[in-house]
């Protein structure tokens, strides 16, 4: 059941990780400066990494694990899968839609960004300070040899970590080859596989969407192909 529990624990540190490298990342970064959210991005991203050091600390006390904590290490959980969500979508609208807040509607669309960054900043922190209001995690302690076997488990997510961030360099790339002034650019393929998350699927998804409503290009398809391995009827155009 401790093993259960600490690679639980082991799972949301990776998810944070994720966050915590999404939040910091230039073009998170550049997104929080368009939209006039620095403060409240620099403000999560921080407040994510004291979670991630509070979370090292559950990892190595034997004591913390009780249920109270548990359900506090599925909020961190939750928040930091919403918290990428959210930042991930604000990037693509100011990357690929970058009209959107040069628009004479930028001062409304800016308010609402603005309001939901304050409503998940609030959350953020409400979760950091839950951990400190109920002295749920105590002091870290030194890892026993019975516990030697979760590091390799935390250098697996590691490697998960380092999949996800190549992932996150091909969909800026992706993002730039689309919104980039270029009369030369007819034809774009984008292709996926398993290993790509949700999250991903729907930047592409969102992508594909925005160059059908400005009319880059002539003739759109969105195609899915069967995972049997027969031969596919491609579509005429």
């Amino acid at each position: 059941m401790r093993l259960i529990e600490e690679t639980v624990t082991s799972i949301t540190r990776a998810v944070l990780n994720r966050a915590i490298h999404f939040a910091e990342s230039a073009i998170a970064k550049e997104a929080a400066l368009h939209l006039g959210i620095q403060r409240d991005q620099t403000f999560i991203a921080d407040e994510l990494e004291m979670m991630q050091g509070f979370l090292m600390a559950a990892h190595d006390d034997r004591d913390s694990h009780n249920r109270v904590v548990k359900i506090w290490v599925k909020q961190v959980r939750d928040v930091a899968y919403d918290v990428e969500d959210c930042l991930q979508d604000f990037a693509v609208r100011v990357t690929v839609r970058r009209s959107w807040w040069r628009s004479p509607r930028k001062l409304l669309h800016r308010w609402h960004v603005a309001k939901k960054m304050k409503e998940l900043r609030a959350r953020v922190e409400d979760v950091s300070q839950r951990n400190l209001r109920y002295h749920l995690i105590k002091a870290s302690k030194p890892i026993s040899a019975d516990e030697q076997s979760l590091a390799v488990a935390s250098a697996t997510m590691s490697d998960i970590d380092e999949v996800r961030r190549q992932h996150e360099k091909a969909k800026v790339g992706l993002i730039w080859l689309i919104s980039k002034k270029d009369n030369d650019l007819r034809v774009i393929a984008v292709s996926e596989t398993n290993a790509i998350g949700l999250g991903e699927t729907s930047i592409v998804k969102r992508a594909y969407e925005d160059l059908k409503i400005h009319k880059k290009f002539e003739c759109f398809a969105w195609i899915r192909p069967s995972k049997q391995r027969k031969i596919l009827q491609m579509p005429k155009f």
